[in-house]
């Protein structure tokens, strides 16, 4: 091998390191709210707002997602986006998406639910990043969520 050829190989290494995919820290994904758009007798459509945290020094763009989402430890909710955002670097943004949930899972979590308020949730998903050949950023978050509040729009206690 040639120094010039090895060189060569070491600086491609470098920069491809330093590509907006590999972002030293995770995004952090809260749920905002969720409001019924659609009732039928089989399912619930809700358009749901996540806001997106971007703890990194580079912007972060986002061209979809999906997630899912469980409350007190029950599966609820499953979605998706195919909304886009840049997502400042240490900045935050807002995503608006549709989630599905049946009306048995609507009304097991209503009937079990303790209070109205501070309902523990769960979400993960994936957020699909743009112009990066399929690489995408994986998230999880746990949390209280105050779910009549919510379903009105207000928000989320974090």
């Amino acid at each position: 091998m040639s120094m010039r050829w090895l060189t060569a190989v070491l600086v491609v290494l470098g920069l491809s390191a330093c590509t907006p995919s590999e972002f030293a820290e995770p995004p952090e994904v809260v749920l905002v709210s969720m409001v019924p758009v659609d009732v039928s007798l089989m399912e619930q459509r809700l358009a749901v707002t996540l806001r997106v945290r971007n703890p990194n020094n580079v912007p972060m763009s986002v061209d979809g997602m999906r997630f899912s989402i469980d409350i007190n430890g029950k599966g609820f909710a499953k979605g998706s986006s195919d909304k886009a955002v840049t997502v400042p670097r240490l900045g935050e943004a807002e995503l608006e998406g549709t989630a599905h949930v049946s009306t048995t899972d609507l009304v097991r979590q209503v009937l079990s639910a303790p209070s109205a308020q501070g309902l523990a949730y769960r979400m993960s998903g994936t957020l699909f990043l743009a112009g990066m050949a399929g690489r995408s950023a994986g998230f999880e978050t746990n949390g209280d969520f105050d779910f009549a509040s919510a379903l009105g729009g207000a928000g989320k206690r974090n």
